[in-house]
């Protein structure tokens, strides 16, 4: 049987190539470059729109052990963001272009999937199908989405950091440091603020002209990415014990450690292009050089890509979602940052949920994922009743409490108890997991 998969994103590339590779056949829609979204720039698959960066990769954090656990479960598209990646201390970040064309030639090497280049505009509650269109899905599509479900909409904010362009930035401003000199190699540049420069940022950011948003788009905003300015509103020190937190980056021209920072990721591995880490913003492109240049090492700086915000859309999957992911009483799935799974890792692996869900209904064998694992963890949140429910990213809190370890335990307990848990699990029956995560873990 022929399956649809709606979304050329993370989630909807990751599960199509699962359900390809358990010899399913696929038809991938993805409506750009055709018709386009206010975020992305390109029509290619699997863009990222956001930052560059999949978060940490250390077994200790959640990110990283979250990837670990896809890896150990057959992730295609952890497995290729391996080979796009850039040097990023201690997190997975990797170059958007090279990601990208990897995934898209995946897709357009495997015999059974299909790539179609529309928007699919109905949903038939009888056909096997997967939407994962993602935060920006088309009017069409949501309008197909909410007359199914019966539901009220549901928006929340997302904004996107600046990045600027390395020949641009005053160098002699900036130090080049991982915070606290973990990894082999300084990956990061700093740019230093004393004690005057940064709270006339702040103030600047305080009296700065952002994009209205309209009355009804008011205290969406997902707490997990706050546009800088809405941080600044917060206090005057907000920014210091947030994104630019000096902590563990003591600068080595002056041995001492700066009043505050602001880091600088690479964008691209040549080096070309740098991110300003955590600085997720939606004021206007105007003000945000005039704001921003008020940095030493940024005065001069040329911006490849303004900050920008836009609508994202997701369900309230808690009352519309089984725990399988599938829409009720349909043989509709959905996954990814639909489903109100935030972030890219998030992403990737609710579409490998949502695969193995799908290929185990069509086979008429019920698939658990295991409670301790990260992503049973994950989509039972999801879908387990919550009366206030909002977006969120993979975390400790998530997975089953160590009720008899000690506080300073409890996280070791859940890491072993997720790794054993992989040890006895697989979503994809037929097919070999990877043989350990160790290639992500370090």
């Amino acid at each position: 049987m022929m399956v649809r998969v709606i979304g050329g994103g993370l989630a909807g590339c990751e599960a199509s190539l699962q359900l390809a590779d358990s010899g399913v056949d696929v038809e991938l829609w993805e409506m750009r470059p055709q018709v386009s979204t206010p975020a992305h720039k390109t029509g290619n698959l699997a863009e990222l729109v956001c930052s560059n960066s999949f978060k940490g990769l250390a077994l200790t954090s959640a990110h990283g052990l979250f990837k670990a656990e896809l890896r150990r479960m057959g992730s295609r598209l952890i497995a290729l963001a391996e080979t796009a990646r850039v040097p990023a201390g201690e997190s997975l970040a990797i170059d958007r272009e090279v990601f990208s064309a990897a995934v898209e030639a995946a897709i357009a090497a495997h015999p059974r999937i299909r790539l179609v280049r529309e928007e699919a505009i109905h949903l038939d509650p009888a056909q096997p199908t997967l939407v994962a269109t993602g935060p920006l899905s088309s009017h069409n599509l949501t309008q197909a989405l909410f007359a199914l479900i019966g539901s009220e909409r549901l928006y929340f904010f997302d904004s996107i950091a600046p990045v600027v362009e390395i020949d641009s930035l005053d160098l002699e401003q900036t130090f080049a440091k991982n915070r606290w000199d973990k990894g082999q190699e300084p990956d990061f540049l700093n740019c230093p603020l004393d004690k005057e420069t940064y709270f006339a940022f702040v103030e600047a950011l305080c009296q700065a002209d952002s994009v209205e948003p309209k009355p009804f788009e008011k205290g969406q905003l997902f707490e997990g990415c706050l546009p800088v300015e809405e941080m600044a509103h917060r206090g005057k020190e907000t920014l210091r014990y947030g994104p630019m937190r000096p902590i563990g980056l003591r600068d080595p021209r002056s041995g001492k450690t700066p009043f505050a920072v602001i880091q600088l990721r690479a964008e691209n591995r040549q080096r070309s292009l740098y991110n300003l880490v955590g600085f997720q913003t939606r004021l206007k492109w105007g003000t945000q050089k005039a704001i921003f240049s008020l940095v030493p090492a940024l005065k001069d700086a040329a911006f490849a890509r303004f900050g920008a915000m836009h609508r994202n859309t997701f369900l309230n999957a808690p009352q519309v979602l089984e725990p399988s992911l599938r829409i009720k009483g349909t043989r509709i799935f959905c996954a990814g940052q639909l489903t109100g799974a935030e972030g890219y890792t998030e992403a990737i692996g609710t579409g490998m949920f949502a695969a193995s869900q799908m290929l185990a209904d069509l086979r008429g064998e019920p698939l658990v994922w295991p409670e301790a694992t990260c992503l049973g963890a994950l989509t039972r949140h999801l879908t387990d009743p919550n009366p206030d429910y909002q977006p969120m990213n993979f975390n400790f809190g998530l997975l089953p409490r160590a009720e008899t370890a000690h506080k300073k335990d409890r996280k070791a307990v859940q890491i072993a108890a997720c790794e054993a848990a992989w040890e006895q699990f697989t979503p994809f029956p037929d097919r070999a997991t990877a043989s350990a995560p160790s290639v992500l873990a370090i």
